[in-house]
């Protein structure tokens, strides 16, 4: 055995193991995200989800209220925060969506370090 392998195999810890079979099943994309509500980092996932929400109340608010109005100018006004909102909430999703495949990420290259660490040295 490789000097290599002997550290590998002493730096992966039980928490490893019962993260990688956690996360061996795939799973859906909603059920994914209701994961990330969980554990490290779930507090922000958490203001991004309730940012996404409000920011898509105020996008229809203002979409409605745009057909609704009386003057030109308010019409402007409406349409202009509905676009505004909507290029917000684009961008909390996108963010929301790269934390979700960042722990995707994490969770292969933890199953492959437990591969190498279990394999045999050929």
């Amino acid at each position: 055995m490789t000097d290599f392998e002997t550290r590998l195999k002493t730096a992966l810890s039980a928490e490893d193991e019962q993260y990688v079979a956690d996360h061996l099943n795939e799973k859906g994309y909603y059920a994914e995200v209701l994961d990330s509500l969980k554990g490290p980092g779930s507090g922000m996932n958490i203001l991004a989800w309730i940012g996404i929400l409000g920011v898509s109340a105020i996008l229809i608010y203002c979409l409605v209220s745009a057909f609704q109005a009386d003057t030109t100018r308010e019409v402007i006004l409406y349409a202009t925060i509905a676009i505004m909102a909507n290029s917000g909430q684009i961008a909390m999703k996108l963010w929301a969506n790269m934390r979700l495949n960042r722990r995707a990420v994490m969770v292969e290259l933890r199953k492959l370090r437990l591969e190498l660490a279990r394999s045999e040295p050929v």
